[in-house]
């Protein structure tokens, strides 16, 4: 064979391996799924998608949403029929407390210092809050509504919140925010109804989706910023979206250079990417039947909660593609994602 051609031989293998798109990066993860019909929560381990059951670990009535400590030692979720929360030791796989709140636990926030959680109620119009390790409670926050959904800031000073125990009139304020230091809590009207508020990666914009009820879809997403706590528009998402991922809930690894935000949507059975720099959808995957709550890794990779189906969907969010799809017990809702040790 000649020079000439051998150069042009390996000129184009050159060529095709720049073109090759990099493999994923094996992942090894730990996921926590809620069970609200087995009053379990599931943890699975393994390297994506491959992930099999390791424990079910009991825990109070009808576990909802669940929420991870910053140092990712602690797991909580809100027992809602039970009233209960229950905290497991993300190491030795065992509930470590379950503790006495108030009716319909429903949404949890651990603070950055992973030092305090933060327990919403649906039928309650304080927030409880506990001492991590020690499990004490602490004087409640006394907000004057019930609330459904939170969101801590990443200082730790302020926790949003949402509402939506009624249907939406006008000049009804939906979105709180509660200054922590001062227990002084400020409403907001953003003319909707309000399901869950997710603060941008970056942490400067809060996110409200509005379809607070499931027989009153809405298309409608608001964003608004979260310094001076000021409306600044809203775009469609889908047909009925719900949760995004947010730190301290749904795990730790939400990266604050994200370009995107993902949304699950009951009316598409998707999960829906938004630009935030465009401020418009980008991306829109299958999953399964009433996805739920939203689990991202460092990695990209995103699990989802399908109520319905009984089954978390592993999304490669860059590529926008379903990896897998893992059984779980059923009714699942709340999930999160951790770095397997």
């Amino acid at each position: 064979m000649s020079s000439m051609i051998m150069g042009l031989l390996a000129a184009l293998l050159l060529g095709l391996a720049a073109t090759v798109a990099p493999a994923l990066a094996a992942e090894t993860v730990t996921l926590f799924v809620t069970s609200e019909k087995t009053d379990t929560v599931g943890v699975y381990r393994g390297a994506v998608p491959d992930l099999a059951l390791v424990k079910a670990i009991k825990v109070g009535r009808e576990p909802h949403n669940l929420g991870v400590s910053p140092d990712g030692r602690w797991v909580a979720t809100s027992d809602r029929r039970s009233g209960e929360v229950s905290v497991i030791d993300a190491r030795s796989l065992e509930e470590a407390a379950r503790l006495k709140l108030g009716r319909q636990t429903h949404d949890v926030a651990f603070s950055p210092d992973s030092r305090t959680l933060y327990v919403g109620h649906e039928t309650e119009t304080f927030v409880s809050v506990i001492e991590i390790g020690s499990w004490k409670l602490l004087p409640r926050i006394k907000v004057g509504r019930a609330q459904h959904d939170l969101s801590i800031t990443s200082d730790g000073k302020a926790l949003w919140f949402t509402v939506t125990n009624r249907p939406y009139r006008a000049g009804d304020a939906r979105v709180g925010v509660i200054d922590l230091a001062t227990g002084q809590v400020t409403m907001i009207d953003t003319g909707a109804n309000a399901h869950d508020v997710t603060l941008s990666p970056d942490g400067r914009v809060a996110w409200v989706t509005n379809s607070g009820f499931t027989h009153i879809p809405d298309t409608r997403v608001d964003y608004l910023d979260a310094a001076t706590r000021r409306v600044l528009g809203s775009i469609t998402v889908g047909k009925y979206p719900f949760h995004s991922p947010k730190r301290g809930r749904d795990g730790n690894t939400v990266p604050a250079s994200a370009p995107e935000m993902w949304f699950s949507d009951h009316g598409l059975k998707s999960v829906v990417a938004v630009s935030l720099a465009e401020r418009r959808v980008v991306a829109t995957v299958p999953v399964g039947v009433e996805p739920y709550h939203i689990a991202a890794t460092a990695a990209g990779t995103l699990f989802v909660a399908n109520h319905t189906s009984n089954t978390v969907s592993i999304v490669d969010g860059a590529r926008r593609a379903v990896l897998g799809t893992l059984k779980v017990a059923p009714r699942p809702h709340g999930l999160a994602v951790l770095a397997a040790p």
